[in-house]
Parts: C-alpha cells; structure tokens; sequence
C-alpha cells in the first residue's frame, strides 16, 4: 500500500519586505485517489530553500515505508539522495569543510527517515499532485486556509 505524497512550498511578500510561506502536502492512495492534504504556515522566512526543506520534512512526517515523496525542489531531491550521507558521515559539514545551510532541518529529514524506506524524486512539471500542493502552499501563505 505506497502512496504518493507531493510536497510543495510558496513565499509571499507581505508589507515592508517581510516574507511568509506555506507548505502543501497531498497525498494519492495506490488507486490513484487524493487520500489526504495537509498544509502549514511559516510567518517569518529566509529563504526559498528553507522553505523547500521544511515542506520535505513534512512529507517525511506523513511517509510510510515504501511511499515515493515527490518534490519540485533540486535542493531537496539532490541533498536527500546524493549529499545527506556524506554530511553525516562529516560531522555535517560540506566537502569543503564549511558547515552545511539549514542543519536543523537537515537533521530533521534524516531523523525522519531514518526508520523508513521512502524515496525522495523530482516531480514531473506538469503534475496534478504538484499543482495541488502549491494551491494548498499559496493559499495557507495568504492566510487563506
């Protein structure tokens, strides 16, 4: 029974410069039916890939061995795949020795998946599942949900 969980993130500029965010999860069931969306608020951001990583450490909350989280996120389809063991095995370092950006909450994917067997992919550009996500994203960013 794997499902697939979309995860999208939205940044909105709010008076004098200040930036919100939301993060919208969907979720498919394996007969191809929306069994669940989530959503959260962020009232102060710093970045985009902030953002990003919070919105796949959400998708790891809800994840189950053997569901696929599907991400528009380089950010976090490469650093969860490619770059997450390597910082571990480096204290969380970089190659280069300099400290990793968003440690926090790289540390909280790792110890969100640690105990399970999901993948992590790149999400298609035209995607049902990515565009609901984002609707859920922006919307919860206006504070409309």
């Amino acid at each position: 029974m794997n499902k697939e969980i979309y995860v999208e993130a939205a940044i909105v500029e709010k008076r004098r410069g200040r930036l919100v965010g939301g993060v919208g999860l969907v979720i498919f069931d394996e007969s191809g039916s929306m069994a669940d969306e989530d959503w959260r608020y962020f009232d102060s951001i710093i970045d985009h890939h902030y953002l990003e990583l919070s919105a796949l450490a959400f998708g790891l909350k809800h994840a189950r061995d053997g569901d696929i989280i599907y991400s528009s996120s380089d950010y976090c389809v490469s650093g969860f795949n490619e770059w997450l063991s390597g910082w571990k095995r480096r204290n969380w370092r970089k190659a280069n020795k300099k400290p990793i950006a968003n440690q926090d909450l790289w540390e909280l994917v790792d110890e969100r998946s640690v105990d399970k067997q999901v993948e992590v992919r790149k999400v298609a550009a035209c995607s049902a599942g990515k565009d609901a996500a984002y609707r859920y994203a922006l919307a919860v960013a206006n504070r409309q949900l």
